[in-house]
């Protein structure tokens, strides 16, 4: 896999585009691009790339090549990572990195920190806890197509008039990453961080500090997964420091603390199916796991009928128990909700919320008759069922 050539191009007034070019081993080539505003002087190092093609190289075996400078700290982390990865999942393969040599030696030394916002549960956590942060950048190509003009538009002027109240300036980014051959690298078990990592470094020469918010919550039950606290400081440099921040706070937690904030209460925006159950838009469909699982929380806070962004109507107690939990991570949060349910006096959640694991449970024993013909379709059709 090799890096042929970047380029900078303008696109508007206030925006430019930063493009590489990228062949694969069976001479396929296609085009990497991140767009950001025109005010910024990207960086025109390897940092970025190396972050940005580190996880489709290991998923395909095939090895890095780029003739641009990178940073030693960076090219030890990205061998660790590496390294992380194989242990995590064996099928990763093990590949050669050759860069440009970098002499490491730090000029422009950056004062500035920043984190990504979403307006979601974590990144609104780091917003309060991690104030120092005075930037935001907001992606579009992660969880919003890049397809999705529109809602984008209407999700980036909501976030503005938030950073606008806190005082903070929007750093607004878009790429194409998910639309390329990468996709390949599975998003939420290896890349995500990945891609994180590189628009990160893109501002390599502007922040000192940038903060990934996290979504991990016990720190005992750590397991795989594409932004972890033990790979994403992996893809610091010598300038910029990239932390993992807000783990070892349950998701509860976080929006039992958030709950006393009325510009969360207004904007707060969790929901990755969208209206159309595409992916992500401007709106909290309130019918999703992800979605009911915020909506129970803000509920036991009785904050939920000042939660402006979703739709009360959809949410019933009752249904609570129709929630299909596919994971040990999710029972975690919602065994937390349970007994924080219990000490409000809202028994009606906790009883709601038992049911809830208990169904689960008894779904996913009976997904081991996946491969049994015809007795697939019993859990197939409980989970279809669920809330999910």
């Amino acid at each position: 896999m090799d890096l042929l050539s970047i380029k900078i191009e303008t696109i508007s007034l206030k925006k430019n585009r930063l493009s590489g070019m990228v062949k694969y081993d069976d001479g396929f080539e296609e085009e990497y691009w991140f767009e950001y505003p025109s005010s910024y002087s990207i960086s025109q190092s390897g940092n970025p790339w190396l972050a940005a093609l580190l996880p489709l190289a290991a998923t395909i075996g095939e090895d890095i090549h780029i003739s641009l400078p990178v940073d030693p700290r960076l090219l030890d982390g990205v061998n660790d990572i590496l390294r992380i990865w194989q242990s995590w999942y064996p099928s990763m393969k093990e590949i050669s990195i050759v860069t440009e040599n970098s002499t490491g030696i730090i000029d422009n030394i950056p004062s500035d920190s920043v984190s990504f916002f979403s307006s979601g549960i974590d990144a609104f956590y780091t917003v309060y806890k991690k104030p120092r942060a005075k930037f935001r950048i907001l992606i579009h190509g992660f969880d919003i197509s890049i397809s999705k003009q529109n809602a984008f538009k209407v999700h980036c002027e909501r976030i503005k008039k938030i950073t606008d109240v806190l005082g903070d300036t929007l750093v607004p980014v878009a790429t194409n990453l998910r639309q390329t051959r990468w996709k390949q690298a599975l998003w939420q078990e290896v890349s995500h961080g990945s891609a994180l990592a590189s628009i990160a470094l893109l501002f390599e020469q502007y922040f000192k500090e940038v903060f990934i918010p996290s979504s991990h919550y016990n720190y005992a039950s750590l397991g795989p997964w594409g932004s972890h606290p033990l790979s994403d400081p992996l893809f610091s440099t010598s300038k910029t420091n990239l932390i993992h921040d807000g783990d070892g706070v349950s998701r509860f937690d976080k929006v039992s603390f958030l709950s006393q904030y009325d510009l969360v209460l207004e904007n707060l925006h969790v929901c990755i199916r969208g209206k159309d159950a595409t992916g992500q838009d401007e709106t909290n469909c309130s019918h999703c796991e992800k979605c009911y699982r915020t909506m129970i929380a803000l509920e036991i806070e009785n904050k939920l009928d000042q939660s402006v962004l979703f739709d009360k109507s959809k949410f019933n107690v009752a249904e609570i128990k129709f929630t299909y939990l596919s994971d040990a991570k999710k029972e975690e949060d919602y065994t937390d909700m349970q007994e924080y349910a219990k000490e409000k006096g809202r028994d009606d959640i906790a009883n709601a919320i038992r049911k809830c694991i208990r169904r689960s449970k008894f779904v996913n024993l009976l997904t081991r008759l996946d491969n049994i013909p015809f007795l697939w379709r019993i859990p197939a059709r409980l989970i279809k069922n669920s809330i999910y």
